[in-house]
């Protein structure tokens, strides 16, 4: 029996978009990190970890898990991961003196949070395949999950 599961890049697999690609954007940005840590923070590491990973971060986690909840789809996550960058680039200016608008520095604040975002979204979204669909899917980690074979196995002799 062919499953649209069967295909690595689907949407219950690790290797689907939602989970590899903002965790390879990440990865870029930890490497810009290590080679020029002034591509990525611009005031101070303190203020960057405090607003962007910790007080964004965290908003962008519960983005992910509302967005999931709702079945609403992974896009519409992207769109509010820019509306929420732009805050986090609006509390870096007012109370750090960064750069507003600095697209750079935009950009990293984007990666980094649709990273978290799509981090809470696909763990929000096995865990309901897996209880809502139990019938039909099983968790395979944290960010996957695939079709039961128990048909397979039922049907032969």
């Amino acid at each position: 029996m062919d499953h649209a599961s069967d295909n690595p890049l689907s949407g219950g697999s690790f290797f689907a978009a939602q989970s590899l690609g903002p965790l390879l954007a990440l990865a870029a940005v930890v490497a810009l990190l290590v080679v020029d840590p002034a591509l990525v923070i611009e005031v101070s590491t303190g203020d960057f970890i405090i607003v962007t990973v910790l007080l964004g971060g965290g908003a962008a986690w519960l983005s992910g898990q509302a967005v999931a909840e709702t079945w609403r789809p992974y896009v519409q996550l992207l769109a509010y991961m820019l509306i929420l960058a732009a805050a986090v680039r609006f509390i870096h200016y007012a109370l750090f003196h960064g750069t507003l608008l600095s697209l750079p520095y935009y950009t990293v604040d984007f990666i980094i949070l649709a990273a978290i975002a799509s981090l809470g979204y696909r763990t929000t979204r096995a865990r309901q395949m897996a209880t809502q669909y139990g019938w039909l899917y099983v968790r395979r980690g944290p960010l996957g999950w695939s079709i039961t074979r128990d048909d397979e196995t039922s049907a032969s002799p």
